[in-house]
């Protein structure tokens, strides 16, 4: 009875909340009625998180800032990172406090030996949530610096066929960017706008560099620019050289692939040995008692 009276305690407490800071937080509608109910669920609700944040205990800092900002900086850019930065950790916030607010209240209807099963629920809700608000903007980062790396190899090698003939970087860069659909060919059709747009060749691709988030095409564009700077004939020769490093290296990061993918082919591939060794067994006990 202890348990049930503070869980209920605990459910009034955070429900108050919640309806405090939705009711305060509809000055923050026109932050999320443009967002996609599909992708954002329960979107009107992150108005109590944008509220949560303006208060001193939920407000988003330190580690938790910093990657969130930086994470939405490469994928949104200097102009709106800041407000998907926020927009995560208000879902995160919003959603938790919902679960958490429903979940003690249903602590009034269960008995006291049921209560540790509706904890581990809630817990694993809050979980969730930290997976799909929290989590979600550096797994969209890495799987496009994987995509990124996967199309490297081959754009490097149109790039250094096309400076190889002749054309000046900032047309082979061109042709080479809208030649092709991918998520690195956007990235570097960005560039293209920036250098239309007044940014110097060197400026556009160190940037397109950074966006990538990839080391190796981070270690490429440094030395692309170095090569630049140097002139066209020791920027060909470097592309020439590098087109066949960066196959040398996909070939090995394939193989390496290849071998995680077999590995993680052991689990699933054990269980079901185990499963078929006990279905013989028993099968074989089976027939024995007759």
């Amino acid at each position: 009875m202890v348990l049930n009276f503070i869980m209920l305690l605990l459910a009034s407490i955070t429900t108050v909340l919640f309806l405090v800071n939705l009711a305060r937080g509809k000055q923050y509608g026109y932050m999320v009625e443009s967002l996609d109910g599909g992708e954002y669920f329960l979107k009107e609700l992150y108005v109590v998180g944008f509220s949560l944040n303006d208060g001193k205990i939920f407000k988003l800092r330190g580690k938790m800032e910093r990657n969130l900002k930086k994470q939405a900086k490469l994928l949104w850019g200097d102009r709106y990172y800041e407000y998907y930065a926020n927009l995560a950790w208000a879902q995160f916030l919003s959603l938790t406090l919902l679960v958490v607010s429903v979940g003690f209240s249903l602590s009034g209807f269960l008995k006291t030996e049921q209560l540790p099963i509706l904890l581990i629920l809630v817990l694993l809700f809050v979980a969730a949530f930290w997976n799909l608000s929290l989590s979600r903007m550096k797994e969209k980062v890495q799987q496009r610096r994987e995509a990124c790396e996967a199309e490297f190899p081959n754009m490097v090698s149109k790039l250094a066929l096309l400076i190889n003939s002749g054309m000046v970087l900032r047309e082979a860069w061109r042709v080479t960017a809208y030649g092709k659909e991918g998520t690195l060919y956007k990235l570097m059709k960005q560039a293209c706008e920036d250098m239309e747009n007044g940014e110097s060749d060197v400026g556009a691709i160190y940037k397109f560099g950074v966006t990538s988030d990839s080391a190796s095409i981070k270690k490429f564009t440094s030395a692309m620019i170095q090569g630049m700077q140097k002139g066209n004939s020791e920027l060909a020769d470097f592309m020439v050289s590098q087109t066949s490093e960066l196959w040398a290296h996909k070939r090995q990061m394939a193989l390496q692939q290849g071998e995680v993918a077999a590995g993680k082919l052991i689990i699933p591939l054990g269980i079901t040995f185990a499963g078929i060794i006990m279905i013989i067994v028993s099968a074989a006990m089976q027939s024995m008692s007759f």
